[in-house]
């Protein structure tokens, strides 16, 4: 992505707001147009929202006349001096979520945000040294135990979690204690009760905690639900060019914390709090408190672009699964499927996400939705009735509207780094 030259930005947000905000013709045209700067900047929906909003509250601009004030987004762009090189929709969500350490008791969850990668060497440990240089009290930590962070917790309550080399965890075990204060601390009042000299001491949990870890391909097909659906998940990819400058104690994020806390002081959760179709139950939890923050500060459609973009990249595999089952059932237009054709279509998919997914597996997943497998049958062209076990598009509808399927359009996640902003401103048979 390259970030178009300053004079554009005004015709950009303008472009923006039209399509946005006006009915009709208007509206369309102005579609038209964002998709032309688009193409020639390789600019994601997320960049498009931020060149939007940044320029609306910028004093010179033509929308709004008023002297600038400080805001807490803007200070964090020391992110994008730190040698990180990742996805703007990682940096968008990485900076309002160490802004929601400052407020979270607010909400009534705090968000997980698992950050992993395919292999050791993609950047997460230093994203997770920025991060913990920017939070509220940040406390980063080499696979801790579990019993040393809840102790801690209970005496430091204002404590933000920074957990690296988490593949080195119990964490996929379901008994695991670990596990279990993960889960519990994504939700106000969860604690861990524990029998200490004969008494019952209870151990709040209750508070931001960011966590990296390895997940290669056989860990990425078993991944524990309860845990993917409690975590914003950013994926960090390999880059020759990125760097791990951040010290312990980094002077430069001093003054950025400063200017959070003067936000935090005056911050109050809204009333109500809108989200894009698609991001509801859990997900909808985890992205409710970062977008209550970026609306306060001006950038709630920014965030908003980068959840559905960050969503639809995550590794957990049911919104890539059931739009990718989707998709083929719009191509086919059958009523019914059989499981091997599903199979056959997903091992298709270019990023080679489901090239090891068995029948079984296919099962289990569908399963967890109430999805079970049907005898299905077809008419050959020559007329003649053949059964195989699948699954009928009927079966899938109520899933694909709770996701938002067919209704959110496709995000790219190129990498781009966060722009300086101006410091002013066969027969019957079974597979």
């Amino acid at each position: 992505m390259i970030w178009p030259p300053d004079a554009l930005w005004p015709t950009i947000a303008a472009v923006w707001m039209h399509a946005h905000g006006s009915p009709g013709g208007e509206r369309a045209n102005a579609l038209v147009a964002l998709r032309r700067f688009q193409q020639d900047f390789d600019l994601t929906d997320c960049a498009l929202a931020f060149i939007a909003e940044h320029h609306t509250l910028d004093p010179s601009s033509r929308i709004i006349k008023r002297e600038r004030a400080e805001n807490a987004f803007e200070a964090v762009h020391v992110i994008d001096g730190v040698g990180l090189v990742m996805p703007f929709e990682h940096t968008v969500t990485a900076t309002v979520w160490a802004l929601h350490t400052y407020v979270f008791p607010q909400f009534l969850h705090t968000p997980r945000l698992l950050v992993h990668s395919r292999g050791s060497g993609y950047g997460k440990t230093a994203l997770l040294g920025c991060i913990s240089e920017l939070a509220n009290y940040g406390r980063y930590t080499v696979a801790p135990s579990a019993p040393a962070l809840y102790r801690w917790l209970r005496k430091h309550l204002d404590t933000t979690f920074v957990i690296d080399n988490a593949e080195h965890s119990r964490l996929w075990d379901p008994q695991d204690l670990l596990r279990q204060v993960y889960e519990a601390g994504h939700r106000q009042g969860g604690e861990i009760p524990r029998v200490i000299r004969d008494e019952v001491i209870y151990f709040p949990t209750f508070a931001p905690l960011a966590m990296a870890t390895v997940i290669d391909r056989n860990r990425r097909d078993k991944f524990p639900q309860q845990i993917a659906s409690r975590s914003i998940t950013l994926e960090m990819k390999k880059s020759l060019e990125g760097l791990d400058e951040i010290f312990p104690g980094d002077p430069r994020f001093g003054p950025v914390r400063a200017v959070i806390a003067r936000w935090a002081e005056t911050f109050r959760r809204p009333q109500t709090i809108d989200l894009p179709k698609g991001l509801v139950a859990r997900c909808g939890n985890n992205w409710r408190v970062l977008a209550a923050i970026a609306d306060s500060l001006g950038y709630g459609a920014t965030l908003r672009a980068a959840a559905i973009a960050i969503e639809k990249a995550s590794f957990d595999p049911e919104l890539g699964l059931y739009e990718n089952i989707y998709k083929l059932f719009e191509r086919q237009q059958d009523s019914g499927l059989w499981a091997r054709e599903i199979l056959q279509a997903l091992s298709e998919v270019e990023d080679g996400s489901w090239d090891s997914l068995t029948n079984e597996m296919l099962y289990d997943l569908l399963w967890r939705k109430g999805i079970e497998k049907k005898t299905v049958w077809k008419k050959d062209p020559d007329g003649m009735r053949r059964s195989n076990k699948g699954f009928y598009r009927w079966q899938f509808e109520s899933v694909w509207r709770e996701l938002g399927i067919g209704a959110i359009g496709a995000q790219s996640s190129k990498i781009v780094r966060l722009p300086r902003h101006r410091r002013d401103t066969g027969g019957a048979h079974g597979d």
